[in-house]
């Protein structure tokens, strides 16, 4: 009788004792949370400082792929110094380039990160725009990275490289729709954003035809372009384009010295920062009510016809 005596109290007091570790099981529990959070926030810091990313901003933010250069680069600076906070997307070979142009931002008072993405490579494509919105509030997306030829340089039918056209496709016309994919998670009025736009640079070659694939894939941007204009609409999305004409870059430099500028009536090269001016108007206030809308910057060079 004794041992049950003695037991009766033991076995009352075992679910209090339970009830107490499990208490203590959540209160370390929260401060490994608490710990955990503060690590990754000091994380997060300290990869930022490290590629001189600030930590976040409050201004409106937009990716701009091919970001480093060309009618990226000047796309990036003039949309900084109209108040919007930039992310510079490059590739690898493309980093210092990248970097220069965001502390150029800066400098001048602007916000700027770099954003490393193959924008062909989906899983990077994720990526990147996660680190975006995490850095702030995405509205933007300017659709600018371009690769003219492919690994082998086919120009014409008889020569025609599947490699080539599956690099060109995966930058060109892939990237593009992942990019824009993406940005509409984020930007999304249904998913909690604020709605936003997009502007693709595309090409007067899409109609001209020439150079054979790059023109393809410049086609393939303007049907998905097409196609997309009512689905984002319901997201207060807008969609835009401009189609540059014979443009002052390095996808077109070996091209330049033998080109007929008598197709031009305006007898010149175009500078990035006229086509960049066209991609403010599209995602800015500016271009409110217009989508679907492609606006060709040539020069006054025709983009031709599909009846020739």
């Amino acid at each position: 009788m004794a041992s049950h005596a003695a037991a009766a109290p033991s076995l009352r007091a075992a679910p209090a004792r339970r009830r107490l570790e499990r208490a203590s099981r959540r209160v370390r529990s929260r401060k490994s949370l608490r710990w955990s959070s503060a690590a990754r926030t000091a994380a997060a810091r300290t990869r930022a400082l490290a590629t001189s990313d600030p930590p976040c901003t409050d201004k409106k933010v937009v990716v701009v792929t091919g970001g480093a250069r060309g009618i990226g680069a000047a796309c990036c600076l003039l949309l900084a110094r109209k108040g919007w906070a930039v992310a510079i997307n490059h590739r690898a070979s493309s980093a210092e380039a990248a970097e220069a142009l965001a502390r150029t931002i800066r400098e001048e008072g602007g916000d700027a990160m770099t954003a490393l993405a193959d924008v062909g490579v989906e899983a990077d494509v994720v990526r990147m725009f996660e680190t975006v919105a995490a850095w702030g509030p995405l509205a933007g997306l300017v659709n600018n990275a371009g690769v003219l030829f492919g690994p082998n340089g086919s120009k014409t039918v008889a020569d025609a490289d599947a490699a080539d056209l599956e690099a060109i496709f995966r930058v060109n016309a892939l990237g593009p729709v992942l990019c824009t994919r993406e940005a509409t998670r984020y930007i999304s009025v249904k998913s909690g954003g604020g709605g936003g736009s997009i502007v693709n640079v595309s090409s007067g070659s899409a109609v001209i035809g020439r150079p054979l694939l790059y023109a393809m894939s410049k086609g393939a941007l303007n049907s998905f372009q097409a196609g997309a204009v009512d689905e984002l609409a319901a997201h207060g999305i807008r969609i835009n384009s401009v189609s540059p004409g014979m443009t002052n870059t390095e996808l077109v430099a070996d091209v330049v010295p033998t080109f007929d500028f008598s197709k031009i009536p305006l007898g010149r090269i175009g500078e990035p920062e006229e086509i960049a001016e066209g991609v403010a108007f599209l995602l800015g206030e500016t271009g409110s009510y217009c989508s679907g809308a492609n606006i060709r910057i040539a020069g006054g060079r025709p983009p031709g016809t599909f009846l020739g």
